[in-house]
């Protein structure tokens, strides 16, 4: 909820989250004209009750967060900051203020993370990075591989009883990788997907979470 400071100044409570990972990045106060700033600019502006002042976030450091949407709350009085950029959120330099130390790649799941390192070798050097050669080679090898590799799930799970299911976790790890990249490769992200399960589940219809 917004709290009033010393000033007689309105400030809004406002969660910074990764738009790829849905992971929670920083939590900081902005007034009006932070959240307008924010709008206009796309960069991250909030407001510090400690210097009384307007603030962009990266200004020092360079670690700019690029807004693509400013989300309220049910209440308008506390808002939500989705980034699309993966620049550094704590002064740390760390992914994000709840992480526990340098460097941590703590998010809300490995599904997650994973999709992150996918959506970072976009530009990567083909020749370098086999996640870059299928984001931007031939759409055709993608798909081959994926269906190599659903076929695999198949065998191992007709043939996996002797490993207690380590083959068939394997192979379907293999699965979910290379259907991440071709989610990423069409610009899909993981949070459509969850609206469409959450669709599928406030259906009326107790079908309507097959395919």
């Amino acid at each position: 909820m917004a709290v009033i400071n010393e000033a007689g100044k309105i400030l809004y409570p406002v969660v910074v989250q990764r738009a790829t990972t849905r992971q929670v990045l920083m939590c900081a106060f902005a007034d009006d004209e932070a959240l307008e700033l924010t709008r206009k600019t796309k960069r991250a502006h909030f407001y510090s009750r400690s210097r009384q002042s307007l603030w962009e976030k990266g200004l020092t450091s360079g670690n700019y967060l690029i807004v693509q949407d400013v989300l309220p709350d049910c209440d308008n009085d506390s808002f939500l900051y989705v980034v699309s950029n993966d620049n550094p959120a704590c002064h740390r330099n760390t992914t994000s203020c709840f992480d526990n130390s340098p460097g941590s790649e703590d998010g809300p799941n490995p599904l997650a993370r994973l999709y992150q390192y996918i959506h970072e070798r976009q530009n990567a050097d083909p020749n370098q990075s086999y996640t870059a050669q299928l984001l931007q080679g031939p759409l055709e090898k993608l798909l081959k591989k994926i269906g190599e590799e659903a076929i695999e799930v198949i065998v191992a799970a007709a043939t996996d009883s002797h490993t207690e299911g380590a083959d068939l976790v394997w192979e379907s790890c293999d699965l979910l990788y290379h259907l991440s990249v071709l989610l990423a490769r069409f610009d899909v992200s993981l949070q459509t997907l969850d609206q469409e399960l959450i669709r599928r589940h406030e259906s009326s219809s107790p079908e309507a979470l097959e395919p």
